[in-house]
């Protein structure tokens, strides 16, 4: 099941109700750029730059009201008519992917969204989909996607917490996730978390 939400957003998704085609998950190697010293023969230093994660797949046996969220222009559902937008259309989005086994879902903080239209080798009208993950700075760290486990997991609260919350492996939430924290003291009026 695919889902997205407002960048940043929290509570349920819109699932997507079309059938991904294709699915393919994928991350390219780091680039690297060498820093040169003019006394050295090899590299002094080598700089690395992530490369984002896509997920790229043809979109079939969709809504046409879903159409106008993720590609822009304009749905009819008197007539059952979309009409596309009149220029490229790009959409930024959290997007959340579930699977059946192993992991539950891979999370893209921030993707952005381009879909172009398709005729596949059946015959049906299809859109072609790549969503590319961007970074997202949620005013305190950079994000770009997560991994969400397979196993359920419980959470409680800290009573009376004391010490350095980061080295005690303490949680925090935003009301929806929950994530390591990195206060390195107890704020006062703060709840914290242990992973159960």
């Amino acid at each position: 099941m695919l889902g997205f939400r407002a960048v940043g957003g929290s509570g349920d998704y819109t699932n997507v109700s079309g059938v991904l085609k294709g699915l393919t998950i994928g991350q390219d190697e780091p680039d690297s750029t060498e820093i040169e010293a003019e006394f050295f023969d090899a590299p002094f230093d080598i700089v690395y730059d992530g490369n984002p994660v896509t997920f790229n797949f043809e979109l079939a046996n969709y809504d046409l009201s879903e159409l106008p969220a993720l590609f822009g222009g304009t749905y009819d559902a008197g007539t059952d008519t979309y009409e596309g937008a009149a220029n490229a259309y790009t959409t930024e989005y959290e997007w959340k992917l579930e699977f059946q086994r192993g992991n539950s879902a891979l999370v893209l903080y921030k993707g952005l969204t381009v879909g172009t239209i398709k005729k596949d080798e059946d015959g049906a009208l299809n859109y072609s989909v790549t969503i590319t993950a961007l970074n997202y700075n949620d005013g305190t760290d950079d994000h770009m996607y997560k991994i969400v486990g397979g196993s359920t997991v419980t959470f409680t609260a800290v009573i009376s917490p004391s010490g350095n919350p980061k080295t005690k492996g303490y949680y925090e939430t935003d009301g929806t996730s929950y994530r390591l924290t990195w206060d390195t003291s107890v704020v006062d009026g703060k709840t914290y978390y242990t992973k159960n």
